[in-house]
């Protein structure tokens, strides 16, 4: 039994003719009455009493009618609910953010979201790129913004952004002088660096440089968010190696120096993770805006080079 045989016999429950009841259906007279008797088959009840002149409901077919328009009904409102998160007029979407909540990329890509689905609810969940790949993994979270990891065959990831690593000094500090502060002058330096079960790839690519550079790094502090590392920071705990960019200033008492070399190969990113098949129908669309904004940003930086 499948939801057209319901709206056979509803239709022709509603117009006691099968040729009236057929035009309704937009198909032809034999093939509908051919479609009611396998039906009455199936069950093993007469749902019409048929005559030359009329047709009338049985008792039972009066029971199964009623059932069926129920079913029906329920069968219409979820259709009409999935197509308003097609387009985004209902629903929640939550979100995992691993770095600062207000970085201009992740402003930008609410604004846009919201802008073009304004009844949709987003929740944003503060979490790191570990805490985000599990909550993926238990579909607790519908997309998250993390540092890349790799062997999540499941999980899609679309960079967001690539921007450069630079050395967070005390205002203060010796080094705030510097234009540029060579990677050897961070040796004997106590460094806040994000907490390797954070994001596990970030911080063995920095120690690995370091001891290409020929020191080891001296981790006085860890911390699980940017806020926090330029909090020690400011404080005069140490100096920190953060992404360039996702704060639009640092706060008072920071100051950001580039470093020499450049860590080039171990740029931070930043990329959109999301189930291959995601149970939510609202993530393609937030999908469709994050690229739109990241194509947007492109062209810019293109036409500002």
């Amino acid at each position: 039994m499948e939801l057209r045989h319901l709206r056979y016999v509803v239709a022709v429950a509603d117009t006691l003719h099968f040729g009236r009841a057929a035009v309704r259906l937009n198909m032809r007279q034999p093939p509908l009455s051919q479609q009611i008797r396998q039906l009455e088959d199936e069950l093993g009840v007469k749902l019409f009493d048929r005559s030359r002149r009329q047709v009338q409901l049985t008792a039972a077919g009066e029971l199964f009618v009623q059932d069926a328009r129920l079913v029906l009904a329920q069968a219409n409102h979820a259709g009409r609910v999935g197509e308003r998160l097609r387009q985004g007029e209902a629903g929640q979407l939550v979100i995992g953010v691993a770095g600062p909540a207000n970085a201009e990329y992740f402003v930008e890509i609410m604004r846009l979201f919201a802008q073009r689905h304004p009844q949709v609810r987003v929740v944003i969940r503060n979490m790191s790129t570990a805490e985000q790949l599990q909550a993926l993994m238990e579909e607790r979270l519908h997309a998250g913004f993390v540092t890349p990891p790799t062997g999540h065959a499941e999980l899609r990831f679309d960079t967001v952004l690539h921007t450069p690593i630079v050395l967070a000094v005390p205002r203060a500090h010796l080094l705030a002088a510097r234009a540029r502060v060579p990677l050897t002058s961070l040796a004997g330096e106590p460094v806040i660096l994000f907490s390797r079960s954070m994001a596990p790839g970030f911080f063995d690519a920095i120690a690995g440089a370091c001891r290409t550079a020929g020191f080891n790094l001296h981790v006085r502090h860890e911390v699980e968010n940017l806020q926090s590392a330029y909090g020690l920071v400011a404080a005069g705990l140490g100096v920190s190696l953060v992404p360039a960019g996702l704060d639009a200033d640092p706060p008072k008492g920071v100051v950001l120096k580039p470093l020499a070399p450049q860590l080039s190969s171990i740029d931070c990113e930043i990329a959109l993770a999301y189930r291959r098949e995601p149970g939510c129908d609202l993530v393609p669309l937030f999908v469709d805006v994050v690229n739109e904004v990241r194509a947007g940003r492109r062209i810019r930086k293109q036409r500002s080079a």
